[in-house]
């Protein structure tokens, strides 16, 4: 019972940030003819180019990244992800296009900040929106590149591209749209990319071998003591992304929910540790 109210709370979370974000589309980043990020931002040069509905431009270029997703990476991060894309799609081409502000300073920076709260709310539930976050690891481990160094060509790309077709005007409130969004998305998030959890707990054998199997995760076995009784038990020390966080609180809180877990912020990390790890399927090697 409480792993399928996980579940659907995960799924409200998904659809409330895609419909905050399909918002921010409609009513201040398409009509006042800027892009965003990613495969978003894309669709809307091609439906300025084609008459293409966005949303359904949005959907199809998502497929083929979607299909290579299930293929590599699969589990709830994907599945949430489809969610994600299918409900975003949907929402872009119901909801209709218009204007609620002319200014578009106001319309850029209030455009990314609605947009970045619906993005949030999507990497909290443990999914994202799809496109580039996945195109982002795929290029990772083939070509060693950082997601970071992937979404800032990608984006750049669609910048450049709506300066050379369109105006630089509109190319340059675009830079402010995708810059608002990623502050709100970290302010909102509040995480960086690396976290350290400590787990005391006296199922740490059950919650290590899930956390190895679901996560692709080493961890560390630290030998503690009670204050009260001086009792002898075993914390769980284990280095992580943020996106494997919703899926670390699952294990746990199915093996021991009586276990007691903190988990921390790592400004930095020495030794073999893999930053995108939480997209590897489970059972793959890492």
């Amino acid at each position: 019972m409480q792993r399928a109210r996980r579940i659907l709370g995960a799924v409200a979370l998904v659809l409330l940030g895609t419909g905050i974000s399909a918002i921010a589309y409609t009513q201040l980043i398409i009509p006042n003819r800027m892009l965003s990020g990613g495969v978003g931002g894309l669709s809307i040069l091609i439906n300025r180019l084609t008459g293409w509905p966005t949303g359904t431009l949005v959907f199809l270029i998502n497929l083929p990244i979607l299909y290579l997703g299930y293929r590599k990476i699969g589990g709830k991060f994907i599945a949430l992800t489809i969610i994600a894309v299918i409900n975003f799609s949907f929402l872009l081409d119901i909801i209709p296009v218009r204007a609620a502000v002319d200014d578009l300073l106001l319309a850029s920076v209030f455009g990314g900040a609605l947009n970045g709260l619906g993005l949030a709310l999507v990497l909290k539930a443990g999914g994202s929106t799809g496109g580039t976050d996945v195109i982002g690891v795929i290029l990772n481990r083939r070509y060693y590149l950082s997601i970071g160094e992937v979404l800032l060509a990608f984006n750049g790309l669609i910048v450049l591209a709506s300066a050379l077709i369109f105006d630089l005007m509109g190319a340059l409130y675009t830079l402010i749209t995708m810059f608002v969004t990623s502050r709100a998305v970290d302010s909102l998030q509040n995480v960086r990319d690396r976290k350290t959890a400590l787990i005391v707990t006296s199922k740490h054998d059950e919650i290590a071998k899930q956390i190895h199997r679901r996560l692709q995760r080493g961890v560390t076995f630290l030998q503690g003591e009670g204050s009260y009784q001086h009792g002898q038990r075993k914390v769980i020390l284990c280095v992580l992304t943020r996106f494997e966080i919703s899926e670390l609180k699952d294990i746990v809180l199915k093996e021991d929910p009586h276990a007691f877990m903190t988990i921390s912020d790592t400004s930095e990390v020495l030794g073999r540790f893999e930053p995108y790890s939480p997209f590897r399927r489970a059972g793959s090697s890492s």
